[in-house]
């Protein structure tokens, strides 16, 4: 007789297992599947943690070659929200404030490309409030390529539509930033019981074509008496996605579907209006226009009125912007700073400094950050 461990080899009525059965695999599939559930959450969050550290840095980048254009100009950047017209053309115009600062932000030789003589669109006849909608930049004018340069710097990478965009008649390179420009026109607000008559942003506009004493093209950093802490210089804001419905008459309206941070409502009047007054009235608007909100952020390089590369912080963050007609020759568009982060937006402030500026945040206080000569006490940070 074989030894039993001779017998057990031998023995050939035992069949070999080379494969899961179907149960086994189905349980090894579901927990693969509950690790991916777990995990996912945890990669998405990282992503974005790394995105919104980029976010941050370079709005500090932003912010610092403000600075550094100061200390070669002895003045703030300026957007030109019209053109420069004499008889018989135009001179310059339309150029924004991130144009101005491409030297402090390594692009030296796009800087150069952009004849700043010239006005940055294609009509040059501007003569009321109705003609500045009804601006394009095509292919054929002098700085459409420049138009086209993505700028990495002028974008945060949390934002889906920082691509290329074609609104304006040619490709042009979107923007995710904004600066400050202050509060509207004719406005009060905390420490400030008259109505506003100048600029008291931080970004200077001009509208050469019909200069206002509201505007105020040459702003420093001497004149930003609240320090340079409690100002706001620069935030972020979306690039519009705007999805239109049409109507039975042929004109079109914004969409339901598209995010309340990308919608204008439009209404007029603004005479002696408080800033707490301009937040219920924008509320209350009911018109939804897609005219001035389907270009927000989509030109870096345009200080046209609707390009929205300026903020006015008035409407809480992340929500819907408020357009003032009347206000398209001078940069008056209450746009409110805007992001795809959960729960906020950075904001950059005059000292260099970036903040996460909630969406809770105390109105007052926010209107306080946006003003910089208020003489208002700021009694808590965002």
């Amino acid at each position: 007789m074989l030894p039993r461990y001779q017998s057990r080899r031998c023995s050939g009525n035992t069949p070999s297992r080379l494969a899961f059965t179907l149960i086994e695999l189905l349980v090894v599939v579901g927990i693969i599947g509950v690790l991916v559930a777990l995990l996912l959450p945890a990669v998405q969050a990282a992503r974005e943690a790394a995105r919104r550290m980029q976010c941050q840095n370079r709005l500090k980048q932003i912010t610092l070659a403000i600075h550094n254009y100061h200390d070669v100009h002895r003045v703030m950047p300026t957007s030109m929200t019209g053109a420069d017209q004499f008889p018989g053309g135009a001179g310059s115009g339309f150029h924004s404030w991130m144009a101005r600062i491409l030297p402090q932000v390594e692009e030296q030789a796009l800087h150069d490309q952009i004849h700043f003589d010239q006005t940055l669109a294609d009509r040059t006849d501007y003569s009321n409030d109705a003609d500045y909608l009804d601006y394009t930049l095509s292919s054929s004018h002098v700085d459409a390529e420049a138009a086209s340069a993505i700028v990495t710097t002028f974008l945060c990478p949390s934002d889906p539509a920082s691509v290329p965009q074609f609104t304006l008649g040619t490709q042009t390179g979107p923007g995710s930033y904004a600066g400050n420009i202050g509060w509207p026109r004719s406005s009060t607000g905390p420490g400030v019981t008259t109505p506003l008559q100048k600029q008291n942003g931080v970004i200077g506009l001009l509208n050469p074509a019909s200069p206002d004493q509201w505007q105020q093209p040459r702003i420093r950093f001497a004149d930003i008496t609240d320090g340079l802490s409690n100002t706001m210089v620069v935030g972020e804001r979306v690039i519009a996605q705007v999805f239109e419905t049409r109507d039975a008459f042929g004109g079109s309206s914004i969409s339901s579907n598209t995010p309340i941070s990308m919608q204008s409502f439009c209404g007029g009047g603004s005479t002696g209006r408080s800033l707490s007054k301009w937040v219920r009235y924008c509320e209350g608007v009911s018109l939804a226009d897609v005219s001035y909100s389907v270009s927000h952020g989509h030109a870096w390089i345009a200080g046209w009125t609707f390009a929205a590369n300026h903020f006015m912080p008035v409407i809480p963050v992340n929500q819907r912007n408020c357009h003032v007609y009347g206000g398209e020759d001078d940069g008056m568009n209450l746009v409110t700073p805007s992001s795809h982060h959960s729960g906020g937006v950075h904001v950059s402030m005059a000292d260099g400094s970036v903040r996460f500026m909630t969406e809770t945040i105390d109105r007052e206080l926010y209107w306080a950050l946006g003003s910089r000569n208020g003489g208002e006490v700021i009694k808590e940070t965002p």
